[in-house]
């Protein structure tokens, strides 16, 4: 079930974050947000709130991505931002390459989260 999985979602813009996380709750997701890298971090250190995947955006989310791998290997990373950035970035972050580019077409978004939840769980 999809609701096994929480999802950080690291947004600047409201307008973008805040429907993505509507949508992927109303899919069973428990969702997370946050609007820079700062309060991410802040939220994957929290013990009482594991994170499962973080979705993050821009030049920070590659920053973020780089901490995380670092810090907490177990979360899996959802790199956006512009094709050529996430291009040039996605190889060394992500094995899958790029994530997603805003603005955020929701079904692949979710379509992504379920194929990654479904891989975590055969490696179990």
């Amino acid at each position: 079930m999809s609701g096994e999985a929480r999802i950080l979602i690291v947004e600047a813009d409201v307008l973008v974050r805040h429907p993505l996380a509507e949508y992927l709750r109303e899919c069973g997701y428990s969702v997370l947000e946050a609007q820079n890298q700062d309060e991410a971090r802040q939220m994957l250190e929290q013990d009482d709130l594991p994170v499962d995947i973080v979705l993050a955006e821009g030049d920070s989310g590659f920053d973020l991505a780089r901490w995380v791998r670092e810090n907490h290997p177990q979360v899996e990373m959802i790199p956006v931002g512009s094709v050529a950035r996430a291009t040039e970035k996605a190889g060394e972050l992500c094995e899958d390459g790029p994530g997603q580019v805003t603005p955020y077409e929701h079904k692949f978004v979710l379509e992504r989260i379920r194929r990654m939840m479904a891989s975590r769980k055969r490696v179990k």
